[in-house]
């Protein structure tokens, strides 16, 4: 039974891990090109000043003449005025600027409306384009708000004539894909999701859904494109509430299929100088879990914080917090780590004695289990008698270690999406938490640490699991050669602490 249990915590620890493991390794597709990237213009081609580029091929090669710019806290958008969509959002990140938008020429919040649009009215802070088709008059409007919270999209139809006039369905879209930092453009593909939030009866807050094939089955709050660290949402104003959004796929370049949310809105008719509005609100930015649930409308729900959530939450909080109190999130992680270790202590400690008993008795289990293997009702029942005899039992020595086994999954899955983690350095050569250690000192350090550590533990008489304990350290030091130093300084300090332990214990228990 012990030895199960292990093997169960161990094999466990190496899924979880190595699945990020993959996904960080896994052979790269097709980068997808930023705005930026995509419109170097040709020769002679006209720049709008201060702005990202957008694709020259794609759009007309004069559209940068008509190109809006707007700036509005850490972002800069870029807009086509003849679509009057975003051709380009360029975020200024704590590592370097990043570019949104990876398909200008289609951009986001798109509307297929028919017809092409004008600048109408700007400020610092709007933009208003409008056309006009027969005797309707289109009109949209971006509001932005200057911390980079909650936007403005106001969309409106107007019948300019004295007769009714049928408005055609249409759809408003974005995407397809959302682009991220440089870090993790190669895992971005895999990552990308189309998804909604609902309220789900009898839940207190949001439910969020991806969607793939279907349909929004729902009455939906948000919906947007979300990846590792960045969300694009759009709430549901009045007059889009009992749309359905729904996901296609579609090509980037040579990029694989990529999603696009689409938001279908049925026609209508208009009578003759009536006006039909849909209003909404939009986010596009990083996904800073604080910012986001302050912002409310479950924004918060687009951050993954995997099984065990209240955990990883909890953690979350910890490290931004001890933040605050050191300024470094460096060292804030050690703080942490340091705290749930003297928590996970006893627990250790009863851990450690228990394996160490089970040691000692192996050689009369062994015994018995060869005495009597033709009788496993009294077998059964001798072992349980040394069991007594010794004070101990065969869940004693894994079952403190499966109860550590939540915090560590919350822990890992907190510091894997945290976008406090981005561009904070800790010291030295460690210039950026969410990037692996350049150099791989703590990765090599860390691994280093787990071998002395399982030298000094008790070791189990099973071959194979003995096998697999001896290359556990080797295993985890080249699964975290890639991953973020910030979860490497996590796992180095509950290493040495476990180390530390081990050596009490050994020159206590002798």
């Amino acid at each position: 039974m012990q030895k199960n249990l292990i093997l169960a915590v161990v094999l466990s620890s190496l899924v979880y891990i190595g699945w990020y493991s993959y996904m960080e390794k896994k052979a790269p597709l097709q980068k997808p090109q930023t705005a930026a990237q995509q419109a170097q213009p040709q020769a002679g081609a006209p720049q709008a000043a201060a702005a990202p580029q957008a694709e020259a091929a794609a759009l007309p090669e004069n559209w940068q003449k008509s190109a809006v710019t707007i700036k509005a806290g850490k972002a800069e958008y870029l807009f086509h005025t003849e679509s009057a969509s975003l051709a380009g959002v360029v975020y200024q990140g704590p590592v370097a600027p990043v570019e949104l938008i990876p398909d200008p020429a289609r951009g986001f919040f798109h509307a297929s409306f028919p017809g092409k649009f004008r600048l109408t009215s700007r400020t610092d802070r709007s933009v208003q384009f409008t056309a006009q088709q027969g005797q309707v008059r289109f009109t949209k409007k971006f509001t932005f708000d200057p911390d980079n919270g909650m936007n403005f999209l106001e969309i409106s139809a107007v019948n300019t004539s004295g007769a009714a006039q049928t408005l055609a369905p249409w759809e408003l879209r974005i995407g397809p894909g959302l682009s991220t930092v440089k870090s993790e453009l190669k895992e971005n593909p895999d990552l990308l999701k189309a998804e909604y939030t609902f309220m789900e009866e009898g839940r207190k807050h949001p439910t969020l859904k991806e969607l793939k094939d279907e349909p929004a089955a729902h009455s939906w709050i948000w919906a947007g494109l979300n990846n590792r660290y960045f969300l694009t949402a759009l709430t549901a104003g009045a007059d889009l509430k009992d749309t359905r959004p729904l996901r296609r796929l579609e090509k980037v370049g040579e990029e694989e299929k990529t999603p696009v949310l689409v938001i279908p809105v049925p026609g209508a008719e208009l009578k003759p100088g009536e006006t039909r509005r849909w209003d909404s609100t939009f986010y596009l930015g990083p996904k800073d879990y604080l910012k986001l649930k302050q912002l409310g409308m479950g924004l918060d729900r687009s951050v993954d914080f995997g099984f065990f959530a209240p955990l990883a939450k909890l953690a979350n909080s910890s490290v931004v917090y001890f933040r605050k109190v050191t300024g470094n999130y460096g060292v804030a992680i050690i703080i942490l780590s340091v705290i749930i270790q003297i928590i996970l202590t006893p627990l250790s400690f009863k851990s450690y004695k228990a394996m160490a008993v089970m040691k000692k008795i192996q050689p009369e289990m062994q015994s018995i289990q060869k005495r009597y293997k033709d009788d496993p009702k009294r077998m059964n029942q001798e072992v349980m008698d040394l069991y007594k005899r010794h004070g101990t039992n065969p869940l004693g020595g894994c079952l403190p270690m499966l109860l550590q086994i939540p915090v560590f999954f919350a822990l890992f899955t907190a510091l894997r999406n945290s976008w406090d983690l981005h561009g904070a350095p800790f010291f030295l050569w460690i210039k950026d938490l969410s990037a692996k250690d350049p150099f791989y000192v703590l990765p090599l350090i860390m691994g280093g640490i787990m071998f002395l550590q399982q030298h000094l533990s008790p070791q189990t008489s099973d071959p194979a699991q003995a096998a697999m304990m001896k290359w556990m350290p080797v295993i985890f030091t080249f699964m975290f050669l890639t991953f973020p130093s910030g979860l490497v300084l996590y796992w180095l300090i509950n290493s040495t602490w476990g180390f530390a332990q081990s050596m009490y214990l050994q020159k206590k228990m002798g």
